[in-house]
């Protein structure tokens, strides 16, 4: 009997710990910029000069961003310092993989069950950095498969 109910719960505790991937400092880099090591000279030094640059005077502190075609900085003011980036294009993916288009359940196969979250009508998949969970990595799967891709360290979205 013990035999039995041991063979029954070891498949659900690998199944947990497979479900349960837990993401990393990696985790948030996209088209080889990360929020931890790069600021807003990597950025031009990739992707050129913006083609469209605004400032949020509202944020504490402000924020600048730089708009390319398909992926959106946020840089913090006055110390170049990377806090959010969206992508709404295909053409980038993040280091597990997962761009624009992908599947609910690749997301899941890759980064373990999320945190959901409905913020401003969209219905995210949130994983936070477990070291620090102000960095979250968040997709938006409103649509039923990833229509953008957030990389942030700000409390709120912008």
């Amino acid at each position: 009997m013990k035999k039995r109910l041991l063979w029954l719960i070891l498949p659900l505790l690998l199944w947990t710990a497979v479900c349960s991937a837990a993401v990393s400092q990696a985790d948030f880099s996209m088209g080889e910029i990360s929020l931890f090591s790069h600021k807003d000279i990597d950025i031009i030094e990739k992707f050129g000069h913006a083609k469209k640059q605004m400032t949020d005077d509202q944020r504490q502190p402000p924020l600048d961003y730089f708009i390319y075609p398909g992926i959106r900085f946020g840089i913090v003011q006055p110390t170049g310092e990377i806090a959010f980036m969206s992508v709404d294009t295909g053409a980038y993916q993040t280091v597990r993989g997962i761009k624009v288009g992908g599947t609910v359940y690749k997301v899941v196969k890759e980064y373990g069950e999320p945190e959901r979250q409905t913020i401003k009508g969209h219905r995210y998949y949130v994983y936070r950095l477990e070291s620090d969970p102000t960095y979250r990595l968040m997709f938006d799967m409103s649509e039923g498969y990833v229509s953008r891709i957030i990389l942030t360290k700000l409390s709120d979205l912008p």
